[in-house]
C-alpha cells in the first residue's frame, strides 16, 4: 500500500480546478490576519538596532545641530522612537547633553520625554539627567515643553512647503525636461 498523490477525492466544494488556489488564498488571508494582530500587539515595541539614522541623530544632538536634527526627524516618522542596540535613543542623548531643543523636538514629533521605558542597562532617558548633579530635570523639561510649540509649528510649515513643492513638480509637463 503505497500512497498515491490522488488517494482520496477532494472535500466537497473543493473539487474544482481552482481549489488549490482557493486553499492558498485562504491560507494567505489567515496568515495576514494573524500577522496584523501580531503587529498591533507589538506596535509600541521598538527594535533596538544601530542605524546610520541613529548615528546622525546622536551627532546632531551632541553638537546641538538643530537644523540637522529637524531634517533627520522630518525624514523618518519612526526616528523619534528609534533605539540603538544599547536601547538608547534620542531622549537619552538629549538628556545626556542637556539639549533642550532635542527634547522639544521629541515632544513636537510625538515622543514622550518622561517615558519610563528603560535602555538595556535599566536606565530611563530622564535618569541621564537625574544622575548628573549639574542637570536640573524640571528646568530642562519645562524649557523643552515651551520650545516644542515653536518646533511643531515650524515642522508643519516644512511639511506644507514640501507638499507644495511636490505638487509643483507634478504640474510640470514631462516634455519640459
Amino acid at each position: 500500500p503505497g500512497s498515491s498523490p490522488v488517494s482520496s477525492p477532494p472535500p466537497a466544494g473543493l473539487a474544482s480546478p481552482m481549489a488549490p488556489l482557493a486553499r492558498v488564498a485562504a491560507s494567505c488571508v489567515l496568515a495576514a490576519a494573524g500577522a496584523g494582530l501580531f503587529a498591533v500587539a507589538r506596535a509600541e515595541e521598538v527594535e533596538f538596532m544601530d542605524t546610520p539614522l541613529l548615528t546622525a541623530m546622536w551627532q546632531a544632538t551632541s553638537s546641538s545641530d538643530d537644523s540637522a536634527l529637524d531634517r533627520l526627524l522630518d525624514s523618518s516618522p519612526s526616528a523619534v522612537k528609534s533605539r540603538a542596540s544599547d536601547g538608547r535613543g534620542l531622549a537619552w542623548w538629549a538628556y545626556e547633553f542637556q539639549n533642550t531643543y532635542a527634547l522639544g523636538a521629541i515632544i513636537a514629533y510625538g515622543g514622550d520625554i518622561m517615558s519610563d521605558s528603560p535602555d538595556l542597562g535599566g536606565e530611563t532617558a530622564k535618569q541621564m539627567c537625574t544622575k548628573n548633579p549639574q542637570c536640573d530635570l524640571d528646568a530642562l523639561t519645562a524649557k523643552a515643553k515651551d520650545m516644542s510649540v515653536d518646533i511643531a509649528r515650524r515642522k508643519e510649515l516644512r511639511a506644507k512647503e514640501q507638499e507644495m513643492d511636490e505638487e509643483e513638480e507634478e504640474d510640470i509637463p514631462d516634455d519640459e525636461f
